[in-house]
C-alpha cells in the first residue's frame, strides 16, 4: 500500500474514535447511553430488537453499584437464552416441546416459567418473555428499571416483583436508609429537581451489601421471602428456570449464602438455574467461591463452564457471542436436597 498524509490522518482519526468507544464503557458494556439495544436472530434480528432504558452516571436518577444501568453478563445469558431456544425449535426431537426437556439446556417453550432474580433493567428476562415463554417474573430488590423496561415492551407474559435476597424486611429497612443518603448527596450536584415519581430509585435501592452485620430475630427465612411471588405462578408451582446474572461480584461470604438460600427455596425438583458469571479480578472469584461453597448449603449441585465452551444438544452455540464472553462462565445448578432453614 501507499502511504499518503490523507490516510496518515484518516487512520488516527479512526484511532481516537476507537479510543474513546473504549473509554465511554465500563466493564466492556455502554452504561452511560439512556437507550440500549439488544438483537439476536431468535428474536426477529435488527428488525426486532429489545429496547432498555438505563439511569447511566451521567444521569440524575443513577446511584452507584446499582440497577440503574445494563451490566454486561445481562447481554451474554439473553444470548444463551435465545441460542438454545433457536436449537430447540431446529430440533427433531419428540420432546421439543416439553419444558422440562427444554429447560435442562435453557430453551423456553410456550409452557416455560422463569424466575429471574437480580434482573437489574431485566434484559434476560425480557429475552424469556420475547422468545415466548408461558410466564416470567423479573425480580430485584429495586425493580423500577425493570418494570419501566416491561412497560416499554409490552409484553403480557411477564411481570416485574420486589424480592429481596432471604432477610428481606431487615435488609430492605437498611437499605433504603443507604440509598436516601446517597440519592441526597447526588442531588446536591444536580441543579434539576428529582423526577415526580411514586416510588423513586432511591427509595427502594439497597446500594450497598449488608451481609456483615448481625441480624435481629425474626428474620424471614428463605422460604418465606419466596413464598409470596411463588403463590403468583401458574398454579403455584415452581418455575422451571431460575436465571441470573452478575449476581457474584464483590460480595461476602454471607450475601452469597443469602443468594444461595434464595436461589434453592425457588428450585422444585426440576427447576433448572442458569447462572452468568464473569471474571473482573481477584475479588470476584473470592465471591464466586463464597457463592459455590453457599450453593452446596442450600441443597444445590451444578458444575461451571465457560460460554464459549457451553454445548447445547451437544454442539456447539450457533449465536454471535460477545467480545468478553471467554471471560465468563455459565454455572449450572440443580437442587438435590431441600434448602435448609436459617
Amino acid at each position: 500500500s501507499v502511504f499518503t498524509p490523507t490516510r496518515a490522518m484518516a487512520d488516527d482519526t479512526a484511532g481516537r474514535v476507537s479510543e474513546a468507544e473504549a473509554l465511554f464503557k465500563i466493564h466492556g458494556v455502554d452504561q452511560r447511553s439512556r437507550e440500549l439495544v439488544f438483537t439476536h436472530p431468535a428474536l426477529g434480528g435488527d428488525e426486532s430488537p429489545i429496547r432498555l432504558r438505563q439511569d447511566g452516571s451521567d444521569s440524575h436518577q443513577f446511584v452507584p453499584g446499582t440497577s440503574t444501568v445494563i451490566w454486561p453478563c445481562a447481554y451474554s445469558l439473553g444470548d444463551f437464552l435465545c441460542d438454545a431456544t433457536a436449537s430447540n425449535l431446529n430440533s427433531d426431537s419428540t420432546k421439543r416441546g416439553d419444558p422440562h426437556h427444554a429447560a435442562s439446556f435453557g430453551a423456553i417453550t410456550p409452557q416455560t416459567v422463569v424466575v429471574e432474580i437480580g434482573a437489574g433493567l431485566g434484559l434476560a428476562g425480557l429475552c424469556a418473555a420475547r422468545l415466548g415463554a408461558k410466564r416470567v417474573a423479573i425480580t430485584d430488590a429495586t425493580p423500577l428499571a425493570a418494570q419501566r423496561n416491561l412497560e416499554t415492551a409490552l409484553l403480557k407474559n411477564a411481570t416485574v416483583d420486589t424480592l429481596w435476597w432471604q432477610r428481606a424486611t431487615w435488609r430492605r429497612e437498611r437499605g433504603i436508609a443507604k440509598a436516601k443518603k446517597a440519592y441526597a448527596t447526588a442531588d446536591k450536584t444536580h441543579a434539576a429537581a428529582p423526577p415526580s415519581t411514586s416510588e423513586s430509585i432511591a427509595d427502594q435501592d439497597d446500594s450497598e451489601p449488608e451481609s456483615d452485620d448481625e441480624e435481629p430475630p425474626n428474620t424471614p427465612d428463605s422460604a418465606q421471602t419466596v413464598s409470596a411471588l411463588l403463590k403468583t405462578l401458574p398454579d403455584g408451582n415452581q418455575p422451571h428456570m431460575v436465571i441470573a446474572s452478575d449476581v457474584c461480584y464483590s460480595q461476602g461470604r454471607r450475601e452469597m449464602q443469602m443468594l444461595a438460600d434464595t436461589i434453592g427455596a425457588l428450585c422444585g425438583d426440576e427447576t433448572f438455574v442458569y447462572v452468568v458469571f464473569e471474571d473482573r479480578g481477584d475479588c470476584c472469584w473470592g465471591t464466586l467461591q463464597h457463592f459455590w461453597r453457599a450453593t452446596e448449603s442450600a441443597g444445590l449441585a451444578g458444575d461451571p463452564t465457560p460460554l464459549e465452551d457451553v454445548l447445547i444438544g451437544g454442539k456447539a452455540r450457533q449465536g454471535p457471542g460477545r467480545p468478553n464472553d471467554s471471560e465468563r462462565l455459565l454455572l449450572r445448578l440443580r437442587r438435590v436436597r431441600a434448602t435448609p432453614e436459617r
